[in-house]
Parts: structure tokens; C-alpha cells; sequence
């Protein structure tokens, strides 16, 4: 649906269509997710969609040498083996 809707861009100051979008998720984007949402969209736009899943995000921290924000790091160890991580 958003490929179909106009924006304003202040670049050339007139409405124009969405040509890219990034889908950004805090977890991980599976497979099959990424296949139902390129089936779902005309295979002549399916490259101009950008998956961003946490561990790409992660790596972007990485890669550009900025250190990872405090709620990111985990504070204490792994408990126990009866403890479940998550």
C-alpha cells in the first residue's frame, strides 16, 4: 500500500511516489516472513524493499565503531541452568 501513496519531498519541493522502504524489526525477520511480504508485493518493487532485522542493526553499531547503548549489553551472567534466558 505505501508504494501507492503520495509524499511531499522538500528535495524537489512537489509530491512524489515511494520508490524505496525499510522494514526495521527489534527481533529476528524469518524467511518466511520476508517471503510473504515480497509475495505480497509487485515483483517489480520487491527490490526496493530493505529488511533491517536486530542483527543487522547490531552490526551497523559495529561496523561504525559507536559504542552499543546501555539497555543493549546485559548487566548480569546467564543464571543458571534451570534459568531460561529469555
Amino acid at each position: 500500500m505505501m508504494f501507492g501513496h503520495e509524499i511531499f519531498d522538500p528535495e524537489v519541493n512537489r509530491r512524489v511516489l515511494v520508490d524505496h522502504a525499510f522494514i526495521v524489526a527489534g527481533g529476528e525477520i524469518t524467511k518466511q516472513a520476508r517471503n510473504w511480504l515480497g509475495n505480497k508485493l509487485d515483483a517489480s518493487r520487491r527490490s526496493q524493499i530493505m529488511f533491517m532485522d536486530r542483527e543487522d542493526v547490531l552490526n551497523l553499531f559495529v561496523v561504525s565503531n559507536i559504542p552499543l547503548p546501555s539497555g543493549a549489553v546485559a548487566t548480569q551472567p546467564f543464571g543458571g541452568a534451570d534459568e531460561v534466558p529469555f
